[in-house]
C-alpha cells in the first residue's frame, strides 16, 4: 500500500510517486537506495534499486508523535548491506532520510521524516536483516523528572561521573577467538592482573576504533565474553583497549567505590525506592 502524504514538491499533481531512501553510516559512508523498480536521478544523485528491500511501516510526524519506519532486507559479505558492516556497528545510530519524489518530475524530491537507525537484527540462517528507525528525539539524555533511585542515574566516565577514562585503559591482545556458549561469546587475551568482574559491563575498542561492550571478565583463564557476536571482528594478535565497567551502585567490588569515587555517585543508595516513599510512620 503506497503512502500518499502531502509532498514538498513543485507539481501540484504526483503521477508516479516513489519513494527514497539515504542512509549515513557512522563512518561516514552513504548509501542511496530507491524504492522502484528502476534507479532513479534526482538533484543530480542517483538512488539505486537494491533487491529484496522493503521500507514499511512508514508513521510520518503528526500531533507530537515520533516518525519511524522498518527497514527490511537481504545481508552478505560484499552485498550493500555487508554482513561484516552489520556486526561492526557500522549502522547502528546511522543517519535515515526518507523522501518521495514524482517520477514524471524529478526535478526536486519531498522529506517525509529524518531519524536515525535505534536497533538492528539479523537472522545468520535466512541472511535477512531488519533496522527499526525512529526519529531523534529517541537520543534524548535528559529526562524532565527527577526520579529517586538508590542507583546511579549516571554513565562511568561520564561528565557527572567526573573520571577520567584515559587513567583506566587496559591494553590488551587478542590471544584466542572461541564460539559462544551459555549465550555469550568468548575470547582470551594474556598478562592482564585485573580480578574477576573488573571489566564487566565495560567496553572494549579494537585498534581500527570498533567498539564492543563486555559482559564478563575471568582472570584465572583470561577469558573475556561480550554479549555480541564478534568472531569477524576479533583476530589473534589483535590489540585492544579495554576499560572497566561499572554496575552502578555505591559499594564494591564492582560499583563507585572500585574508582574511589563516591562523592560523585548520583543516586540515593538508601532509598529503597517508591514503595518507602509512600509509606505511612
Amino acid at each position: 500500500m503506497k503512502d500518499l502524504s502531502p509532498l514538498s514538491i513543485s507539481s501540484s499533481v504526483v503521477g508516479f510517486p516513489a519513494r527514497l531512501c539515504v542512509i549515513t553510516r557512522m563512518d561516514g559512508s552513504i548509501t542511496r537506495i530507491a524504492e522502484s523498480n528502476e534507479a532513479i536521478p534526482v538533484e543530480g544523485d542517483t538512488y539505486s534499486v537494491i533487491p529484496g528491500l522493503q521500507i514499511s511501516g512508514v508513521k510520518h510526524t503528526a500531533n507530537g508523535e515520533n516518525p519511524s519506519c522498518q527497514i527490511n532486507g537481504v545481508h552478505g559479505s560484499g552485498f550493500t548491506f555487508d554482513s561484516t558492516d552489520i556486526d561492526l556497528g557500522l549502522f547502528d545510530g546511522a543517519k535515515v532520510e526518507l523522501y518521495s519524489v514524482d517520477r514524471l518530475n524529478l526535478t526536486r524530491k519531498g522529506l517525509l521524516f529524518t531519524g536515525t537507525i535505534s536497533n538492528t537484527s539479523t537472522d545468520p540462517i535466512t541472511h535477512q536483516f531488519s533496522f527499526s528507525v525512529m526519529g531523534y528525539s529517541v537520543k534524548a539524555r535528559i529526562i524532565m523528572t527527577q526520579k529517586r533511585s538508590p542507583m546511579c542515574r549516571t554513565d562511568v566516565f561520564s561528565m557527572l561521573c567526573g573520571l577520567n577514562k584515559a587513567l583506566y585503559a587496559v591494553s590488551a591482545t587478542v590471544v584466542t577467538v572461541g564460539d559462544a556458549t551459555g549465550g555469550l561469546f568468548g575470547f582470551t587475551v594474556s598478562g592482564l592482573t585485573q580480578d574477576d568482574g573488573y571489566f564487566n559491563q565495560g567496553v572494549g575498542v579494537t585498534d581500527g576504533g570498533v567498539a564492543f561492550e563486555i559482559a564478563s571478565w575471568v582472570k584465572s583463564t583470561q577469558t573475556i565474553k561480550t554479549y555480541l557476536p564478534r568472531q569477524r571482528l576479533l583476530t589473534v594478535g589483535m590489540g585492544l583497549t579495554l576499560y572497566p565497567g561499572c554496575n552502578k551502585v555505591l559499594e564494591s567490588p564492582n560499583g563507585c567505590a572500585k574508582f574511589s569515587n563516591q562523592l560523585n555517585f548520583v543516586g540515593e543508595p538508601h532509598f529503597l525506592g517508591t514503595a518507602a516513599a509512600a509509606q505511612q510512620v
